[in-house]
């Protein structure tokens, strides 16, 4: 019954009894998009992947891509709910993690964050799922990340929280991405005053993966890259993070970010 039940959401008995594989990285929102990419991508590294998402059993690629590797393992695991999160976290409490990226996010309906129609129980859930989110992920796993090789933490931003960049539309998003990059840098400067050796030597990154095709940012009349592209050039960015650059904003190119 055991196995059986593994098997519905994807998991491996072979990927859990070995582990998570070394290195390794926890990527949240990795049923669809970007996410999945990201997931698919460091699992053809040898990367020992934690893919997390609020359904696995509707996740059927990422059940594919589990099924394929013995190094992917699948967790339930949703954002706004501190429950499944620390559950999560208990479970895999003696499991370094290299790398936590922090990728779910909602784009929240158009319609309704627009001058004159705002919604706001919209908003609520947008800054729960785009903010506060990864800000119970730093919390909940900061010391899986201190205890590993890499020690970095990376967000999924977005250009539209650039303040200096600002045009109309997307009231709602906009400052929820805003708000995540500033919880970040926050996060890692108060991290560096840390007694502890591996808190005060974690890395944090904000990474806008550009317009992806996706069905995310669907009738978006501008160009759009494939999520396969965008997720390789967010690797390679996370690769450059160091304490150097740590808390930088940087798009998927890897330049700099206007703040």
């Amino acid at each position: 019954m055991l196995i059986m039940a593994l098997s519905v959401i994807g998991v491996t008995p072979a990927a859990m009894a070995a582990g998570l594989a070394k290195p390794s990285v926890l990527i949240t929102g990795a049923n669809r998009g970007i996410g999945f990419e990201l997931a698919r991508q460091y699992a053809e590294r040898g990367w020992g992947v934690l893919a997390t998402c609020r359904t696995p059993e509707a996740a059927e690629e990422l059940q594919a891509l589990a099924a394929g590797h013995a190094n992917v393992v699948i967790e339930r695991l949703d954002v706004t709910d501190r429950a499944t999160i620390d559950a999560v976290a208990e479970k895999y409490r003696s499991t370094p993690i290299d790398i936590l990226i922090n990728n779910a996010g909602i784009l929240g309906d158009n319609d309704r964050q627009k001058l004159g129609a705002f919604d706001f129980a919209v908003f609520d859930e947008v800054m729960d799922v785009n903010t506060k989110g990864p800000i119970r992920m730093v919390e909940a796993f900061v010391d899986h990340v201190a205890a590993s090789d890499q020690k970095k933490i990376m967000s999924i931003s977005s250009a539209v929280g650039s303040i200096q960049m600002t045009f109309g539309g997307q009231v709602f998003y906009r400052a929820s991405k805003a708000a995540l990059n500033m919880s970040m840098r926050t996060l890692a400067k108060e991290l560096r005053r840390s007694d502890a050796p591996g808190r005060k030597a974690l890395i944090f990154g904000l990474i806008d993966p550009g317009i992806v095709d996706t069905g995310f940012a669907k009738n978006v009349p501008i160009p759009m890259i494939q999520a396969d592209e965008s997720a390789a050039a967010v690797i390679a960015v996370i690769d450059t993070y160091d304490r150097k650059s740590s808390a930088t904003f940087l798009r998927y190119t890897g330049q700099t970010m206007p703040w």
